[in-house]
């Protein structure tokens, strides 16, 4: 009794540091760079690139370019500010505030001869491979679509849930499996339902379909957000309601296991067809513009509803202007269907059915039923969105409408910590990477900074050297998380 009593005397926290620069809400909070930079996005569409050492926003430059603008967005400036190159851009339809997912895509590479591994190949995933797989929100937005980078073309189509109406796609995340090496693609629905769907093998020729193999509805309003455990066995959702829950990621087949048994979808026979339209050299800027695939595609779709695609659809790549990213202009208002319902307002998908091919049906599964969470916590507070799981996989934190952050206990789900420093709604959030100060010392010493593994000194440092690199060693090992609100302020805080 007397250490409760104690415990609850103790004060507030405090952030411990608070960056200001933008001018409207924060939507967009990620650490990069072994929690030396911070990036962050709001609604107006600024990026800020900080460096957490000094708290500032940092000079960037490329290749051939001079230095980017410092000078943030709530700060008056004459003249126009220098922009990046625009390597690839993706339109999507974004009116369902759905965040893209990225990973790298699995690379086959084939084992040296030897007796376990003669006549095998093994599929990996590289950072250093160029490739890389993007996760969005599909034109029709109760699909999600799986795009391929740098050659922007349609990999995967991601089909319904099921066959009733489950609304438009809210959150996508992308995780690969360590066990398997398989893909899986988590979605959350506005029609509270949550899914897992595993990517086909890629065998070049045609989209693929992605496979349901796992179907839960948790909650009571809407799903805001989700984020993956850093083992792939658990995924965590949260939504407007105040649920937050925990689900398993079922055991997935081995791909020789696959081979025997091929994947067949639910079939799902009210959904309309997707149609891909040609490239157009200059889309009007005022419209809501497709995406194009530059590929002859043989779409081979097993419960998923036609890909039509172009009889002038020629063999031939992309083309890019690489020029400086101009300020956008107000976009018109777009025209879209009457019908009841959010998501029949943002659905923009358009069909061709002079051009469309119907693909040829494939023997279906039975429909897949809804399981129950794994762990489901009713926290009484409703509205906690941008969920995120520390890289340790022992914390949880999600953002709340009543301006407060959460953080939870990643294995029974009770909240351990409330941090309040914001007046309004707190809309992004994030863990900074636990670090091991072994590990950071190896790759100091790897840069020729401080001591080796024998304990030499690799380059010798000025006091003033020193000083900023043992600055910047604290800042990584401390477990920060990040929040940006409403108000368009990004708080800092140090938690255990």
């Amino acid at each position: 009794m007397a250490a409760e009593r104690q415990s609850s005397t103790h004060p507030p926290a405090h952030p411990s540091y608070i960056l200001r620069g933008h001018a409207s809400q924060i939507h967009s909070v990620q650490f990069v760079r072994q929690n030396t930079r911070l990036i962050t996005g709001d609604a107006d569409g600024w990026v800020i690139y900080w460096r957490l050492e000094t708290k500032r926003a940092l000079a960037m430059r490329a290749s051939d370019e001079s230095t980017l603008s410092t000078a943030l967005p709530a700060e008056a400036t004459s003249g126009d500010r220098p922009m990046p190159w625009l390597l690839h851009t993706l339109p999507v339809n974004t009116l369902n505030f759905c965040a893209f997912s990225m990973c790298y895509a699995p690379v086959q590479i084939v084992a040296p001869d030897s007796q376990d591994t003669k006549g095998k190949a093994q599929v990996t995933s590289h950072k250093s491979n160029a490739s890389i797989f993007v996760a969005v929100p599909a034109r029709d937005d109760k699909k999600a679509e799986v795009y391929q980078f740098p050659e922007e073309r349609l990999k995967y189509v991601v089909p319904r849930a099921q066959s009733e109406d489950t609304g438009m796609v809210m959150a996508v995340k992308l995780v690969r499996d360590p066990t398997t090496n398989r893909t899986l693609v988590i979605t959350g629905y506005e029609g509270r339902l949550t899914a897992v769907h595993l990517l086909p093998k890629d065998d070049g020729s045609a989209i693929g379909v992605a496979q349901l193999v796992y179907l839960s509805q948790p909650h009571t309003q809407p799903i805001l957000s989700l984020d993956v455990s850093p083992d792939a066995k658990t995924y965590f959702t949260s939504g407007a309601d105040a649920v937050v829950a925990a689900h398993r990621i079922p055991d997935l087949p081995t791909r020789e296991e696959d081979k025997k048994t091929p994947p067949h979808i639910q079939a799902d026979g009210d959904d309309p067809p997707v149609s891909i339209p040609t490239q157009h050299p200059e889309p009007a800027p005022h419209a809501i513009s497709s995406i194009t695939v530059h590929d002859n595609i043989t779409a081979t779709l097993s419960d998923d509803p036609p890909i039509s695609v172009p009889e002038n659809t020629v063999d031939e790549p992309l083309s890019f202007s690489k020029r400086p990213v101009a300020a956008s202009a107000h976009r018109q208002q777009s025209t879209f269907k009457a019908g009841g319902g959010l998501s029949s307002l943002l659905s923009t998908a358009s069909t061709h059915p002079k051009t469309a091919q119907r693909a040829r049906p494939c023997p279906t599964s039975p429909a897949l039923t809804i399981q129950p969470p794994h762990k489901i916590n009713n926290t009484k507070h409703a509205g906690q969105q941008s969920l995120s799981v520390r890289s340790d996989g022992r914390l949880l934190v999600t953002g709340g409408w009543d301006s407060r952050v959460r953080i939870y206990s990643a294995k029974t789900l009770r909240e351990v910590a409330v941090l309040k420093w914001h007046k309004e709604g707190v809309y992004a959030v994030a863990f900074g990477e636990v670090l091991d100060a072994e590990n950071l010392r190896r790759s100091s010493a790897e840069e020729g900074v401080g001591e080796t593994e024998h304990g030499e000194v690799a380059k010798r440092e000025t006091g003033l050297s020193k000083l900023q690199r043992q600055r910047k060693s604290k800042m990584q090992l401390q477990h920060w998380v990040a929040a940006g609100a409403k108000d368009g302020k990004v708080s800092l805080w140090e938690v255990f």
